[in-house]
């Protein structure tokens, strides 16, 4: 019964904060999800950058029940206690945080165990404590402690596999925000049984440092300045002109993503000359990227992003744009005043749910506004449906939320509008500096084309 409820739960949760994360994020893009398995024992390894946040995106496109582990000091408080047990959460009692309940974690790898040895998934975040910098921190050894010992437990016959998993934003935990949810190839743990046999601390820390390896894969993992700099760079002066070997990459996190690690492999390799020096390609790439440093200080300068004049082309050739911004106020406007108070409360109270840890912040925000929203639309259905009729509160109501929609919308475009129109601003005033801009920002992404193409 107990199993029942928690897969009830989990799916029901799952359901309900999909939908949060569908309006939270204006995109979310996944690859490799045929890489998991449907009928094997796993456990995914994730990296951490914006709390609990990462549990929904790891498993929302997972069809799969994931129990995922959680530090020990959560479950203290018994609102998010009932919560996190309720879809099968196992606590993991960290040294640091619970130095005097070290012992419950037989109880929880017990727990793990069970559940991979009826072919359950178990969910790690081996890294231990959230963080928003672009890199993967040193990962502790229990979830390879886990799947070693799960096999050791079953002869080496489990078929377990560890399942690396990147979740990749450029602004982590952003309202409307994008992010790439990037699924590495799968780590066998039955190929450690001689290894384990033989030593068994050793065979645990070379199963953390495969799966340390494909989390870097897999995951931002900028650890050289010149490469943060780069990265730094591209989320400000646009990335549309340079030429991915990958022909289906659309959207700018999983492009940015995979430039840097286009760049780090090359940096790899190429760090070091023959002669022991820095390499020809390492000295570019540095002066490469103080360049891109400067040009972004002077873009931010004039509070500008992308193509310097771009501008004006936006204004020519999306005149209608500001037919659909004047037109569409009508709707505009019932929204924000029917809207503007779950948004309140969902933005505050999600802040105050979240305590004093700031990496649950967005994750308490997605919560709270997701059954917030749902509260006031039945509440609003009910009290138009009372006085109007169901059929026309139904739409009411439908024209409202779709409204709410279309205000997020709106105000991104008429973003992107404020940003055309500064630089159309820059253009007339400051043509000179404007076209040095556009100028060098060309240069600089040529370079990098030729990085990718292997030119010298």
């Amino acid at each position: 019964m107990k199993i029942k409820l928690e897969k009830f739960f989990y799916h029901f949760y799952k359901t309900l904060f999909g939908l949060g994360l569908r309006v939270y994020y204006k995109k979310i893009t996944v690859s490799g999800l045929d890489k998991i398995p449907d009928d094997k024992p796993i456990i995914t390894a994730s990296n951490h950058p914006t709390g609990l946040m990462d549990v929904f995106l790891a498993s929302h496109h997972i069809k799969r029940q994931v129990k995922f582990t959680a530090a020990g000091s959560l479950f203290k408080d018994k609102l998010q206690a009932a919560f996190l047990t309720s879809v099968g959460t196992i606590p993991v009692y960290r040294r640091k945080d619970s130095p005097d309940e070290q012992d419950k974690n037989i109880e929880s790898f017990e727990h793990c165990f069970r559940e991979l040895e009826s072919g359950g998934a178990i969910g790690f975040y081996p890294e231990g404590t959230s963080h928003p910098e672009p890199r993967v921190n040193p990962i502790k050894t229990g979830a390879a402690r886990v799947a070693i010992q799960a096999e050791d437990r079953n002869n080496f016959e489990l078929n377990l596999l560890i399942i690396p998993i990147g979740i990749n934003s450029l602004y982590p935990g952003k309202f409307r925000g994008t992010v790439f949810v990037n699924i590495g190839n799968p780590i066998v743990v039955n190929k450690y049984q001689q290894a384990y046999q033989q030593d068994p601390v050793e065979a645990v820390n070379h199963l953390t440092a495969e799966i340390q390896t494909g989390m870097e894969a897999c995951a931002f993992h900028i650890q050289h300045d010149s490469l943060m700099n780069i990265f730094e760079a591209l989320k400000t002066i646009g990335i549309d002109e340079i030429k991915l070997p990958e022909k289906n990459v659309e959207y700018e996190t999983e492009k940015i993503y995979r430039i840097i690690k286009k760049l780090q492999e090359k940096f790899a390799d190429k760090e070091i000359g023959e002669d022991g020096e820095q390499s020809v390609f390492t000295k570019r790439l540095k002066s490469i990227s103080q360049d891109l440093n400067d040009l972004t200080n002077r873009m931010q300068a004039f509070g500008i992003a992308g193509y310097p004049y771009q501008g004006i082309k936006t204004v020519l050739k999306l005149k209608g744009l500001f037919f659909v911004l004047i037109m569409g106020l009508p709707i505009l406007v019932p929204s924000i005043l029917i809207n503007i108070l779950p948004f309140l409360l969902s933005k505050n109270l999600g802040k105050k749910l979240a305590g004093k840890d700031v990496t649950l912040i967005p994750a308490g925000r997605l919560m709270m506004g997701t059954v917030i929203f749902l509260i006031f639309y039945l509440l609003l259905f009910i009290v138009l449906g009372v006085t109007i009729g169901f059929l026309k509160a139904i739409l009411c109501c439908a024209f409202l939320a779709v409204g709410g929609y279309f205000t997020l919308w709106y105000w991104e475009v008429l973003k992107g509008v404020v940003n055309a129109t500064q630089k159309i601003f820059c253009w007339l005033t400051k043509k000179t500096e404007i076209l040095d801009l556009s100028k060098q920002r060309k240069l600089l992404l040529d370079e990098i084309n030729k990085l990718f193409l292997n030119q010298n």
